[in-house]
């Protein structure tokens, strides 16, 4: 007997209904079975930039409450350059399977985009963020023997005099703030990149650039000790630990560069492995020696939802591409 096609017409759909949702949850079982005994073996974090840098240090801090929260090792592995986008690109590429973190500044995830034409991922559409770790403002920092202490006597000699200046990540915010810098204060100087603070810092502390842009853990030390003259913080008000360097908001109203550091992971990566390591995370974050340490370093521990921190991404996102399109910017 042949079926009423009536009858079929209405049965399919309810059939296909019903086989995607038995698909889905069948899915839904494997991802949970694959993921109740993670983490079984080490977890590798990338870090896209060298060792010594700021995120280098904040990588090590995030592995270190990692290992503790979770009992298998975390291990850190600098895969730096061409402003983040090597190490990154290795992140996107890897394995989903919550065995490779990457923990980026806003370069690699929102920035490099505007700049490189071909970065080897999409920051936005390639990883899911976890949480971010802490921010940091940036620092300009100038070689004592220049005779400059603020920021109104740095740009006053540099309207003078062709100046050179250095920053640690082209594409980064220590690059988007000098550059900020030079625009508002109207000046001309020579720009030289470096990978990383461990290879800045030589020259200016011997004098070969005039001043430098890092981020402040990385620089301050320097500036405690003598070795530079702390011309400015880069946030839009004076950072509660060194209260004596002023912003250069103070001189330049309305400039604000802040440095963020977080972990993302390979897109489609499992939602409760995510959500495991942004507990675990969080959770260490909030402990009163993790905050005493990021605040010795000058960094302020954040610990955000996912989303939030997706939000964070794409406000940033949009904020840069928008200076880099005015300024002009472009690497390759």
């Amino acid at each position: 007997m042949t079926a009423d096609p009536r009858i079929l017409q209405h049965a399919m759909p309810r059939r296909r209904a019903w086989l995607t949702g038995m698909a889905a949850a069948l899915l839904a079982r494997g991802a949970s079975a694959a993921t109740a005994g993670w983490p079984s073996r080490p977890i590798r974090m990338i870090c896209p930039f060298p060792a010594g840098g700021t995120s280098d240090i904040l990588a090590r801090v995030a592995a270190d409450l990692l290992t503790e929260a979770l009992g298998q090792p975390v291990v850190v592995d600098n895969r730096s350059g061409a402003g983040g986008n090597i190490g990154a690109a290795q992140a996107a590429r890897a394995e989903p399977d919550g065995y490779t973190l990457l923990l980026s500044s806003p370069g690699p995830l929102a920035i490099n985009g505007f700049l490189y034409s071909e970065p080897g991922f999409d920051g936005l559409r390639d990883f899911a963020p976890v949480t971010q770790i802490a921010e940091v403002p940036n620092l300009i920092a100038a070689h004592p023997g220049l005779g400059v202490k603020t920021t109104a006597e740095l740009i006053a000699l540099a309207k003078q005099r062709r100046l050179a200046y250095g920053e640690t990540s082209i594409g980064g915010t220590t690059h988007l703030a000098a550059e900020l810098f030079r625009i508002q204060a109207g000046i001309e100087a020579d720009h030289v990149s470096y990978r990383g603070s461990s290879a800045m810092m030589p020259d200016l502390l011997a004098g070969r650039l005039s001043y430098g842009v890092d981020n402040l853990p990385s620089i301050l030390p320097h500036v405690r000790s003598g070795a530079l003259a702390g011309i400015g913080v880069t946030g839009a008000r004076r950072w509660g630990g060194a209260p004596d360097i002023p912003a250069i908001a103070e001189t330049l109203p309305g400039y604000e560069v802040t440095a963020w550091f977080g972990v993302v992971a390979p897109r489609n990566t499992p939602d409760a492995v995510i959500q495991r390591v942004h507990a675990a995370l969080a959770a260490g974050l909030a402990q009163p020696a993790t905050m005493r340490k990021l605040d010795d370093l000058g960094a302020t521990p954040i610990g955000d939802a996912p989303e939030a921190f997706g939000a964070r991404i794409n406000a940033e996102h949009a904020k840069w591409g928008a200076v880099i399109r005015e300024a002009g910017i472009k690497l390759q």
